[in-house]
């Protein structure tokens, strides 16, 4: 006789680590935000941008790949502080002005930490862009990211109801994590990258570890006690914004391909081609384990595997394989 086991999960720190921010801020005051930022360096980790896993990457010469890089960069500045602003900070004040959720004192306290220091990380990420394109960002904060109203108007809607759309919670805890595995690229590849960048993405490791294992409360105290039938609804809702959104590279990146034509004229032949391949990165088992594994968002995957509602995540997740253990009685 067979008797199912829990899937495995990494080791969830309690609340009472999770109500306080992170101790020290004082590598905020020692940026550099007057210095003219160095060009001849990457801003991003090469093996997080998109067109690192195309065929046409190897065509481009260095002076192609540095500003492509570049220029991905200011666009994950600009995704990341929209993210933070606009969605997550609508969430959080919606969670926070609700007084009858019977939350957890410190989950509570943990909330208000959160949105406080994502309301610092939106500044830094705008700080980031000027300093990096003083002109293209002196009078807007987007000139890559474009949100359509309809989107953006579903998003505000969703983002400012979580707890009668809890997949949100999911939505957090992806994003978060993969902020994890960006920052930890980006660090261990930071003799390559302009120092602001590193400095910004090393100094929000710590908040997004915590901001994760907050997130991972949230699902058990608001997804988890929700009906099974609504469970369900909200992960397939996920799974198809996953699909759609989060894995296939985005028109952005259409964009930035654009842009780089636009400054090297010479890449005019390839355009067309270099587009066509960006669009087949969903299916890339490269790309999309880069995106989202078991090694780049592990709490995120384990979850999926205690949430049977989540096991057909390996439809849009080509990297995700549900884990059901079983031992012997």
């Amino acid at each position: 006789m067979h008797r199912p086991l829990k899937p495995s999960c990494p080791q969830r720190l309690p609340l009472d680590r999770l109500c306080t921010p992170s101790r020290s801020r004082a590598w905020e005051e020692a940026i550099d935000w007057t210095t003219p930022i160095d060009r001849s360096r990457r801003f991003y980790c090469d093996t997080l941008t998109p067109l690192y896993y195309t065929r046409v990457y190897a065509e481009l010469g260095d002076a192609h790949r540095l500003r492509y890089n570049q220029l991905t960069g200011l666009y994950s500045n600009e995704l990341i502080g929209f993210l933070e602003t606009f969605v997550l900070g609508r969430t959080l004040d919606a969670l926070i002005e609700r007084t009858d959720l019977d939350l957890p004192e410190a989950l509570t306290a943990a909330l208000r930490g959160f949105r406080h220091d994502e309301q610092g990380h939106a500044d830094q990420w705008r700080r980031l862009n000027r300093l990096s394109e003083p002109e293209w960002y002196a009078g807007c904060d987007y000139r890559i990211l474009a949100v359509g109203r309809a989107a953006k108007a579903a998003a505000s809607f969703v983002a400012g109801h979580p707890v009668a759309f809890p997949l949100m919670f999911w939505f957090q805890l992806v994003q978060e994590e993969r902020s994890v595995d960006i920052s930890r690229r980006i660090a261990a590849a930071a003799g390559d990258l302009e120092p602001r960048y590193v400095a910004v993405y090393r100094g929000h490791l710590r908040d997004e570890i915590r901001h994760v294992h907050i997130d991972w409360h949230l699902i058990d105290h608001l997804f988890a006690r929700r009906r099974v039938l609504w469970r369900r609804l909200n992960a397939r809702l996920f799974r198809q914004i996953v699909g759609t959104l989060f894995l296939a590279p985005a028109a952005a990146t259409t964009r930035i391909v654009r842009r780089l034509v636009r400054e090297f004229p010479e890449l005019r032949p390839i355009e067309a081609r270099t587009i066509d391949e960006l669009a087949t990165l969903g299916t890339s088992e490269a790309y999309c384990s880069m995106m989202y594994s078991r090694e780049t968002t592990p709490i995120t995957f384990a979850l999926f595997d205690r949430y049977p509602e989540f096991h057909p995540m390996r439809e849009p997740l080509k990297s995700y394989h549900p884990r059901l253990l079983r031992r012997e009685a």
